[in-house]
């Protein structure tokens, strides 16, 4: 049967995690932190499991493998599960990374590269992040400043505020600074290059691993990100804010209530990001509390939302 799955999270703990989503956003550790919150995952890093129905207590990976038209013509044609989305608290600066495009990282690493957005769900005043270059920058010049630990420097600062979002494609050096709440949405991969972190130590006081000679393999040193650059208004509830060949994402807001189709090109998530409310689609209602996220198979047909709330949309188009 396809309906709408309420999802549990895979969370991970950091030396730069805080605790706001162990507060009002209703996430679980063992832990002092929630770094990472993985809302939609089929990664074997960290996997989301159904809650509600038929399938409550399987994996979302476990789902999906045995019911492929759940992710639709679109979906199916990539041969993994195309996305995952986080929410990402940092109490303190990220390292300072790049990640790699599928041609390198499929010849040096034997996965998918990643491109990625961000959409600020929260955050503190004068906080923002690092996306590319203040000015095109060449590789020696970038090796020296990895080197001599003035890469910082030499990258493009970002003051962001609540509803910014930025497009990151894969090759851009960037990091999360301290003092944000944020959603991701990226390609299924983990690969990460540092090039820089602060020379903090990880939790056994080694210093954190970096990947200097392919992380400057890798980066384009002209890139410069601007915010919602990407952002268009589609209408009254919905503004689409990424669009790539991985995954298009927009900004759902609702107030009392939307509907729209989730045909058989592509499933449909939602995250909630501020307010409640509840989804209904073939016969199925579940309520949407703040963080929570859903899984809508593709081929589910009319999707009701009812309440006050904003979520983030992710499709594969």
């Amino acid at each position: 049967m396809s309906y709408p799955m309420k999802l549990s999270p895979a969370t991970m703990q950091t030396v730069w995690g805080g605790k706001r989503l162990m507060g009002k956003w209703n996430k679980h550790t063992d832990g002092d932190n929630i770094a990472e919150s993985w809302e939609l995952s089929c990664h074997e890093k960290g996997e989301s499991v159904v809650i509600n129905g038929e399938y409550g207590n399987s994996t979302l990976s476990q789902v999906v493998a045995q019911n492929p038209d759940f992710l639709g013509e679109k979906g199916k044609a990539f041969d993994f599960f195309p996305i995952l989305i986080k929410l990402i608290d940092s109490k303190d600066n990220l390292s300072i990374q790049v990640h790699p495009s599928d041609e390198y990282a499929l010849a040096n690493e034997g996965e998918y590269g990643k491109t990625e957005m961000w959409y600020i769900v929260d955050c503190d005043e004068g906080s923002g992040v690092y996306c590319g270059f203040k000015e095109p920058i060449g590789k020696d010049a970038l090796d020296k400043a990895l080197n001599d630990g003035t890469i910082v420097d030499y990258l493009n600062f970002i003051q962001v505020k609540k509803g910014d979002c930025l497009f990151i494609p894969a090759g851009t050096v960037h990091a999360i600074c301290g003092g944000l709440l944020i959603c991701e949405v990226q390609q299924n991969s983990s690969i990460t290059y540092r090039l820089y972190d602060y020379n903090r130590m990880d939790k056994d006081g080694n210093p954190r691993q970096l990947h200097i000679d392919k992380a400057i393999a890798v980066t384009d040193t002209s890139k410069v990100v601007k915010v919602n650059e990407n952002s268009e208004r589609v209408n009254d509830n919905v503004v689409r804010l990424a669009n790539c060949k991985y995954f298009t994402v927009e900004e759902l807001s609702v107030e009392e209530e939307y509907s729209f189709e989730v045909d058989g090109s592509s499933f449909v998530s939602l995250t909630v990001v501020d307010g409640q409310g509840a989804v209904m689609a073939n016969g199925s209602c579940i309520s949407l509390d703040l963080g929570d996220t859903v899984f809508i198979p593709a081929g589910v047909g009319k999707t009701d939302i009812y309440g006050n709330l904003k979520a983030i949309k992710a499709l594969v188009l």
